[in-house]
């Protein structure tokens, strides 16, 4: 089999064992998470839209640089979810190996582009349609992919030809949104991938301890990325969730009964000292 074709196994392989279909996965961060059972953290990095996945004890744990590009996100995050698939993960990568086209990045980028936009969901979506700009626009925004994937999937399903597949796929996601009136959703998408987020699970139980006192408001508005801890316990606060307050222990105030300490009461207090 090729690498392509490998790829799109396991793609296929995945949508029908999680029975997702030919539909669009709106949030793969919780498909992630919930159903694969890796922990996925968006970090400030100076490789934005870049990702790993490493492997932690018995967990992984999938982090991926902040960027203002959400469909470059979605990709990253399929692509490692395509290496974890495939069982070619690699916890020593590094930025020089980003651009490496070896045959386990290739089968990686052909299980993102299927994992996403199907080839199914694209037959469907062009069936008895006259196929323009306005299709494309109409499935970047159903599957939340780049035209540049989305275009390599119609050319695949034989609805556009290589030129216009080449042509299309030079097109921002962002200009698409604009042209045909989704900015708005779009923008709505910049801001949640230009933000840190740390795995649900672990600000799970980082809420949990902050709530019983044992984890700083300053560690949840780390893991938040928000830069400010205070508007962090205020947000906290405002909904309900403040730490737990330790009742005052204090030890009872002797009696005095009249009664005189005994040689041996005497030498115990003073540590038996004469």
């Amino acid at each position: 089999m090729s690498n392509e074709a490998i790829g799109r196994a396991a793609a296929e392989r995945f949508r029908k064992e999680h029975s997702l279909g030919s539909e669009p996965i709106t949030n793969l961060v919780r498909l992630i998470e919930r159903k694969v059972g890796i922990g996925v953290a968006y970090v400030r990095s100076s490789a934005a839209g870049h990702g790993m996945t490493m492997l932690l004890d018995d967990m992984h744990l999938m982090a991926v640089g902040c960027t203002r590009h959400p469909m470059r996100l979605r990709s990253t995050l399929a692509h490692e979810l395509g290496h974890h698939q495939l069982d070619t993960i690699d916890s020593m990568t590094d930025g020089a190996d980003w651009a490496r086209r070896s045959p386990e990045e290739i089968q990686a980028d052909a299980f993102a582009r299927h994992l996403l936009v199907p080839l199914s969901g694209v037959a469907d979506m062009v069936k008895g349609e006259e196929v323009t700009l306005a299709t494309l626009s109409d499935i970047v925004q159903t599957y939340l992919a780049s035209p540049h994937m989305v275009a390599i999937q119609m050319r695949d399903a034989g609805a556009i030809n290589a030129d216009t597949c080449k042509q299309w796929g030079q097109i921002t996601a962002g200009a698409i949104a604009a042209q045909f009136g989704w900015r708005p959703e779009y923008q709505a998408l910049v801001e949640q991938s230009s933000k840190p987020r740390g795995p649900q699970s672990l600000m799970t139980r980082a809420i949990e301890g902050y709530r019983q006192g044992s984890v700083a408001s300053s560690t949840i508005a780390k893991l938040s990325g928000d830069p400010n801890a205070s508007a962090t316990k205020a947000a906290l606060a405002e909904e309900g969730i403040i730490p737990v307050e330790a009742p005052a222990v204090s030890a009872p105030r002797p009696k005095d009964t009249g009664e005189r300490l005994t040689s041996e009461e005497l030498s115990a207090l003073m540590g038996g000292a004469e």
